[in-house]
């Protein structure tokens, strides 16, 4: 499976209030306006990163966000993994949610959460929620 597969829309999902703000790091531009477009319409805050460097820059800047939902395989000096590590060393706590379209990558991470390419909506929505009532970070 290749590294390009978009997530899937869904229109049965719903819009309001913002829940929780995450921070989506996606090289694929397409994907990641999908995945954003996804995101939002769930009634989430989006910030949006190409790559493991931007998104680091934006923490270490002080971004606040509540998940980190990031790509396994990016270009750069770290791929997702690594960045999850990172950001977990400066903000012990915060829930991680990583996605890959290679079979081959999606083996253990180190207990951290996973959803496979391409992901559907509901599923995402889903699994993102349960990661931010368990760290008790839904609003």
């Amino acid at each position: 499976m290749s590294e390009d597969h978009a997530p899937v829309p869904s229109r049965d999902l719903p819009v309001g209030d913002v829940r929780a703000s995450i921070l989506m790091v996606e090289d694929n531009a397409d994907v990641r306006l999908m995945g954003v477009t996804l995101l939002e319409d769930a009634g989430f805050k989006v910030h949006q990163a190409g790559d493991a460097d931007e998104a680091l820059s934006m923490v270490l800047e002080g971004l606040e966000f509540d998940l980190l939902f990031t790509d396994i395989v990016m270009p750069g000096s770290m791929d997702g993994a690594a960045l999850a590590a990172e950001v977990l060393r400066l903000q012990p706590g915060v829930p991680v949610l990583l996605t890959t379209g290679w079979a081959d990558r999606a083996n253990d991470h180190g207990g951290l959460a996973m959803i496979g390419k391409p992901y559907r909506a509901p599923e995402l929505t889903q699994k993102i929620q349960a990661l931010l009532n368990e760290a008790g970070r839904l609003r």
